[in-house]
């Protein structure tokens, strides 16, 4: 019922999120007969050989941990940080799709090659960051121009996490396949992928794990979900998440460091920087901000290089929320002493 898809829905359910991603990959080689992949660097999805594939890391290549796919690298839309030359007036995800279209299909890879493309549709341990405007629908249109599956992993975003039940919804595009694990289980060990009908159409045995959807996690599961309905907890995170995100923003004309401040929902981050001009990162004041957050009561977890995520519950209290804003500002304001 909850599923961003059109149509009947299938659903396959594994024990975490690595594994919905492992099943989705293999899925998209099934459906499309191809073997080549689309990740984006700044991604993470897993560290099984597949899911790992897609990691752009210096120190996962060094590793020399055989690939599990052939995956070919693109830039998130990162229009904080862009790293291609965007033209006068254009959006940064458009500068992505047509970089892809103009430069990679025609000289690097074949789009018939490619079974899926698989991206965040809010990139998480890269730091947080919202795709720029307009990128999932050109993205759509370049997937159904040549065959190809969007698979969006929804692990971190999904399941109420930014106002609404998956954050690609957000971006008003369909999916071709979903993967969902960690909040759906509030604890508890699952995950699994989402797909129409048409493409989840094995054959029984195709594809399988020994305790998957086993019922004490699918328990879990159902209740959480019952949770977010009962409690209107999509409205809530949308509400508090805005209240978190603009006293951030007032925060900014006190702390320079404060370099961006993004999100959706309860799905916040954070970027620091000794410059807002150059974006210099500041890699140790963002650890001494979480350090100092810590020794007061307030838990904090880094993403990205230099970025810090804000990932309450739901149902997080409003006096609490005040009370880590108070703690955040406090630690930011003592690490700015020191280092800038």
């Amino acid at each position: 019922e909850i599923a961003p898809l059109n149509g009947r829905s299938r659903v396959y359910f594994g024990n975490s999120g690595t594994e919905a991603v492992e099943s989705a990959i293999k899925l998209a080689m099934y459906k499309t007969g191809r073997s080549r992949f689309i990740g984006f660097f700044g991604a993470f999805h897993g560290r099984t050989l597949g899911s790992l594939s897609f990691t752009a890391s210096k120190s996962v290549q060094r590793a020399n941990y055989l690939s599990g796919v052939k995956v070919y690298h693109l830039p998130y839309p990162n229009a904080y940080r862009p790293i291609l030359v965007q033209q006068e007036g254009e959006s940064y995800g458009d500068t992505v799709i047509d970089y892809l279209e103009e430069m990679v299909f025609r000289t690097t890879l074949a789009p018939e090659d490619v079974a899926a493309i698989l991206v965040e549709p809010i990139q998480g341990e890269g730091g947080y960051i919202v795709p720029a405007p307009g990128f999932f629908t050109r993205l759509r249109e370049v997937c159904d121009k040549h065959g190809i599956l969007l698979i969006v992993d929804e692990i971190q975003s999904g399941v109420g996490r930014t106002g609404k039940w998956w954050a690609i919804e957000h971006e008003d595009v369909q999916p071709d396949i979903v993967c969902f694990a960690k909040g759906v289980g509030s604890g508890m060990p699952i995950g699994g992928i989402l797909a129409p009908e048409s493409i989840m159409d094995w054959k029984p045995g195709s594809h399988g794990s020994t305790f998957g959807g086993n019922p004490i996690a699918a328990v879990s599961a159902l209740t959480t979900l019952q949770v977010i309905e009962e409690e209107n907890l999509l409205a809530r995170a949308e509400e508090t998440g805005r209240f978190i995100k603009d006293a951030l923003v007032e925060m900014e004309d006190r702390h320079p460091s404060l370099g961006d401040v993004r999100g959706r929902g309860l799905m916040i981050g954070m970027e620091f920087v000794k410059d807002r001009k150059t974006k210099e990162r500041m890699v140790d004041l963002r650890d001494h901000v979480i350090q100092y957050a810590f020794e007061h009561g307030l838990l904090l977890i880094p993403c990205g290089t230099n970025s810090i995520r804000i990932t309450p519950s739901l149902n997080v209290p409003h006096n609490l929320v005040e009370e880590g804003l108070h703690i955040f500002e406090a630690a930011l304001t003592d690490a700015e002493a020191k280092y800038l």
